[in-house]
């Protein structure tokens, strides 16, 4: 669990061998909606020690029955070693973010798969690019909140507000959405939340100068990291009201103010952390000038080019009649769209899908016949020779 909502373990008053003092173990501010849950399951992690929240979220995953069970996978499931039942509760809770933890390993020797975040918003695209572009941006913004120590955190209920919002007709270009306004840890202010405040990220937007301020915290000596940072990520248990504030889509994605400065600029901050090389940041820039330009309306969403493909159709009266004609058409254009057989402009701006064919595609037999000593050699040969050529280099 993230550090910004974990609070460590201390024991209460009580007697140190219970779960006396693990209630504010981890901090369920936002948590603010009621939801159901499975009383007995809740009361059964309660009582093996797990921390309220995560309780919670278990036991109101079992108030529903499984979807899916398989023969041969009900009661021949030893639950004290396998996870299958475990598993179709989980996977048949959709949720835009879903929680993972590990699998079980059959032997030491098997892999260590840790806790996961598995984020499951994004709908497929059109064409193989879009969705290469957001596929790669969602990846690369994971790296981001572990490597730069970001907290994304809103309460529930607004993360519900934004999903009715998103509904909304042209949503992308002209809603407002509550997003986390400060994404690093302060460094002025009390709790963050005061009068006096300021985003370590606004030293970067003033061109590096540190805010003048008796309160600011010294850098490390020994790899930069300043001891607000190191400390913040531990929640105090503050008000969060003012943690967040309403953002367009652009403002998310490219910044507000001299706090805020955007996912898309964060995305590049973390390629120059890495070194990016410059082949696949090339083709990375492209991905997230696309998105921008998605954000920022001057490219209309997938949703609104529908929704104009329809209004436009020569079959369309006006009246929110989708006819047969006018569907078959729009499928047969969305078709044509993915494999680049017809350019977009207002969707993809300049983009060109090279058309996908038929043609020269792969039908090689994946051949089982014993090969020849030789040819094996000189197939070896080659790639020990680029395999050389590389290392010079």
């Amino acid at each position: 669990i993230s550090t910004y909502i974990y609070q460590g373990t201390v024991m209460g008053q009580g007697d140190p061998g219970t779960n006396e003092g693990l209630e504010n173990r981890v901090l369920n501010t936002y948590n603010d909606i009621p939801v159901p849950i499975e009383q007995s399951t809740y009361e059964m992690l309660r009582e093996a020690g797990i921390d309220p929240a995560l309780s919670q979220h278990v036991a109101h995953l079992f108030i529903r029955d499984p979807l899916v069970i398989f023969d041969g996978a009900v009661e021949e499931i030893d639950d004290d070693v396998q996870t299958e039942h475990w598993e179709s509760i989980q996977s048949t809770n959709w949720q835009s973010v879903r929680w993972k933890p590990p699998p079980p390993r059959n032997s030491p020797n098997d892999p260590h798969i840790g806790w996961r975040t598995e984020f499951r918003s994004m709908e497929i695209q059109l064409t193989d690019f879009e969705n290469a572009a957001f596929t790669a941006f969602t990846v690369l913004l994971t790296r981001v909140i572990i490597a730069f120590d970001l907290n994304l955190y809103i309460p529930l209920s607004r993360v519900d507000s934004n999903m009715q919002r998103a509904h909304s007709r042209n949503a992308a270009a002209k809603g407002k959405f509550f997003f986390r306004r400060h994404l690093a840890p302060l460094e002025e202010g009390d709790d963050g939340y005061g009068v006096k405040y300021s985003s370590m990220f606004s030293r970067a937007a003033n061109e590096g100068t540190p805010n003048k301020s008796d309160n600011l915290p010294s850098e490390s000596s020994t790899d930069g990291i300043s001891k607000q940072r190191r400390t913040a990520p531990f929640a105090p248990g503050s008000n969060e009201e003012n943690s967040y504030e309403e953002m367009t889509m652009s403002e998310i994605m490219c910044g507000k103010g001299d706090y805020f400065p955007g996912l898309i600029t964060l995305v590049h901050a973390y390629l120059d952390y890495i070194n990016c090389d410059t082949i696949t940041r090339e083709r990375l820039n492209t991905y997230l000038d696309f998105i921008e330009k998605r954000s920022t309306g001057e490219l209309v969403t997938t949703a609104t080019w529908m929704r104009n493909y329809v209004r436009s159709h020569p079959a369309y009266k006006g009246d929110s009649v989708v006819t047969d004609e006018i569907a078959y058409d729009l499928v047969r254009m969305c078709t044509d769209i993915g494999l680049g057989n017809v350019h977009v402009p207002e969707l993809l701006g300049d983009i060109k899908i090279a058309p996908v064919t038929a043609e020269g595609a792969y039908e090689i037999r994946l051949d089982s016949k014993r090969a020849q000593n030789e040819r094996v050699l000189q197939l070896l040969q080659r790639y020990k020779t680029r395999s050389s050529n590389s290392v010079k280099k």
